[in-house]
């Protein structure tokens, strides 16, 4: 999906900025409503009348500009607005589904007759903002400028308090997963005589609803539109989606206030019946097993044993996607956003990815950059997951996107959003939707379907064997494996993985704090191709405990391996601990240990361990241990013996001799 890409897109966002920067001016010279959310109200009410005159005309609610002409001088606007807002409050477009108005029984502005100036401007920023685009007929760009829009002016509004905001899915990410979420409820063959239901247990603003209502629409030969349905636990959010909704004239969802986490909530009446669910919950917040242990049988049946024994917390995001599984009924499919923890996590997400995947269908994983969430506050890392309720046997299609189009910069401490580069989700949507028109069956080893941006096809059995995580199927790495293997074909390389060649002395070892003149090796100590910074090292005192370590360890940084950090540990005269960030590795007999470290920084082998990295940003990812000991080496075969002395083949025939290694460290140490 491109946004905001034509002049008159433009010239319709920089209007609705400025009105923006304008409001916060006079709030700030008024020193009223000091509280993002209490001026989100204010103005939603305005919205309000401004909705209802547009699509209600038997309302009898006036315009905003009609208001505005007949107070030019302020008095008697507030009374005006009031007024206007009861009879706003009895139209149909502004009620829930259960019948009560969105603004409430009892509808006012929280702004005294006095603050006439006050109203008129606020008045003016939604008549300027919004105006236009909702008296005109609706075309796909006045949808694009309005729904970003809309989401805008609520991120900005909500970056101070970013919990209630739940860091609102960007509509780049919204079109890739309603276009996947659409064709996968064509599959499901609804009859037609049944409403299929769509469905967001926690949405928001209701981005994903408005979005599958206009693509539905769009479709050709469809029979009538499924029902949406959502809900949110916050009031505020809930009523920002019946209004973002009738913003496009979608008057018939089915919006409900209540925590989809807990027994009680409307959504109860659901359980079994949901055809599609598009959503991005909450991440983050814990729930006490002993407050879960009463409903998690029938709410949470993957985690149910989990809870019932243990006394600790589950994360929220574990917990929704077993309540989604809850929600489907038969061949439905859930499209969720969700942190890099539940697709690469052990512990708990791995118990519960176990469980998923015995059960039903992963159909993609796809995995986002980290400028996704950037304008909401977070550059956390996540992946788009797919599941169909359903035991089938079809490929799996893994991904990473590197860009989204856009890159995220702040001014004045406002995040703004600005078009770079290309979009990646749109790639991905054509290769994916692509590959299932033409086959979809579980076909054994995995297929590069695109290189850049990646996307992987691969059985079921290889996810449950290889885990979740899409960066471990990149294009790259693959790429990498198979390069390695021609290399074996010839006579002068063999490929084996490092757990072969070394071994972890380490890894049960009790972690000290140095003593008696010993030192510490940190990660930030280390340079390239095993520099040793000793000055920083020597003056360096380390508060907590380190791995012990021994002349001939090769050491690798695990932590943010795009920045290649190995080390063989030299021979000192003191002892030597080094950073618990450290994988240490003792070399079996017949490896050298600076053989490893070379191989280790080899391009092939890097490729591999950038494609294995796993956490919870770009600049906080890690490569597992487990992960680290199978990356493949292409390691030069011993040679005939020349003059006493084995022979390698050519290419690695610089490397250094752990005599020269040694001088050169003597030689930091000295100079």
């Amino acid at each position: 999906m491109k946004t905001l890409k034509t002049e008159a897109g433009n010239e319709f966002l920089a209007r609705f900025n400025h009105g923006l920067a304008g409001l916060r001016e006079l709030f700030h010279e008024t020193g009223r409503l000091e509280d993002s959310n209490a001026k989100l109200d204010e103005i939603s009410k305005l919205l309000c009348l401004e909705i209802v005159s547009v699509r209600d005309a038997e309302a009898g609610v006036p315009g905003l500009r009609e208001i505005l002409k007949r107070h030019r001088e302020g008095c008697g606007i507030v009374s005006a607005l009031n007024k206007a807002l009861v009879l706003a409050a009895k139209s149909r477009t502004l009620r829930n589904y259960d019948g009560e108005s969105l603004l409430g029984p009892n509808p006012k502005f929280n702004i005294a007759e006095s603050e006439s100036k006050l109203a008129a401007k606020l008045a003016n920023v939604v008549l300027e903002s919004f105006n236009g685009f909702l008296r005109e007929a609706p075309s796909a760009d006045s949808f694009e400028f309005l729904n970003e829009a809309f989401g805008h002016f609520i991120r900005d509004n909500f970056r101070q308090n970013i919990e209630d905001a739940q860091y609102m899915t960007p509509p780049e990410a919204v079109s890739f997963m309603t276009e996947l979420g659409v064709r996968a409820l064509e599959e499901q063959k609804v009859e037609k005589n049944v409403q299929p239901v769509v469905c967001d247990p926690s949405c928001g603003v209701g981005s994903f609803l408005a979005h599958f209502h206009r693509t539905w629409s769009r479709r050709p030969n469809q029979r009538g539109h499924p029902v949406l349905l959502g809900q949110d636990k916050v009031d505020r959010m809930a009523r920002f989606t019946v209004l973002n909704l009738a913003l496009f004239g979608i008057t018939e969802a089915r919006v409900f206030r209540g925590n989809s986490l807990l027994p009680g909530s409307p959504l109860d009446e659901y359980h079994g019946k949901c055809n599609l669910i598009l959503t991005n919950p909450p991440f983050g917040a814990r729930f006490s097993c002993t407050d879960l242990a009463m409903h998690s049988i029938r709410y949470f049946p993957s985690l149910h044993n989990h809870i019932q024994a243990s006394g600790g917390t589950v994360d929220s995001e574990l917990l929704f996607l077993d309540m989604y599984m809850v929600l489907l009924k038969p061949g439905g499919t859930v499209l969720a956003v969700v942190p890099d923890s539940v697709v690469s996590a052990s512990g708990l997400p791995a118990m519960a990815r176990k469980s998923i995947q015995s059960q039903w269908s992963i159909r993609s994983i796809t995995e986002l950059p980290s400028v996704t969430f950037a304008q909401a506050g977070t550059r956390t890392k996540t992946c788009i997951l797919e599941v169909t309720k359903a035991p089938r046997r079809c490929s799996v299609f893994m991904s990473a996107a590197r860009q989204l189009g856009f890159e995220v910069s702040s001014r004045k401490g406002v995040a703004y959003k600005g078009e770079d580069g290309r979009n990646d989700l749109e790639t991905l949507l054509r290769v994916i939707c692509g590959a299932r028109d033409t086959v979809c069956r579980d076909n054994g080893a995995p297929k590069v379907l695109s290189s850049a941006p990646s996307c992987v096809s691969l059985s079921q059995d290889t996810l449950r064997v290889e885990g979740w995580t899409p960066a471990h199927y990149s294009s790259d790495r693959l790429s990498a494996l198979s390069e390695i293997n021609g290399l074996a074909e010839g006579e002068e390389y063999e490929i084996r993985s490092l757990d072969s060649t070394v071994t972890l002395p380490a890894k049960n070892a009790r972690r000290v704090l140095p003593s008696n003149g010993s030192k510490c090796i940190s990660v930030l100590h280390l340079g390239d191709l095993g520099y040793l910074n000793v000055r920083e090292m020597l003056a360096y005192s380390p508060k907590t405990p380190g791995q012990p370590c021994r002349a001939g360890d090769v050491l690798f940084s695990k932590i943010n391996p795009r920045i290649p950090r190995v080390m063989v540990v030299p021979r000192v005269g003191f002892g030597l601990t080094c950073s618990s960030e450290f994988e240490v590795m003792r070399t079996r007999p017949g490896y050298d240990p600076y053989e490893i470290m070379l191989l280790l920084l080899a391009e092939h082998t890097q490729r591999q361990i950038q494609s294995l990295t796993s956490g919870t940003s770009s600049s906080h990812n890690r490569i597992k241990t487990d992960e680290l000991l199978r990356v493949a080496l292409a390691i030069p075969k011993r040679g005939p013996r020349e003059g006493g002395h084995m022979t390698k083949p050519s290419r690695l025939s610089a490397k250094p001799t752990s005599r020269s290694m040694n001088r050169t460290w003597r030689c930091s140490l000295l100079g």
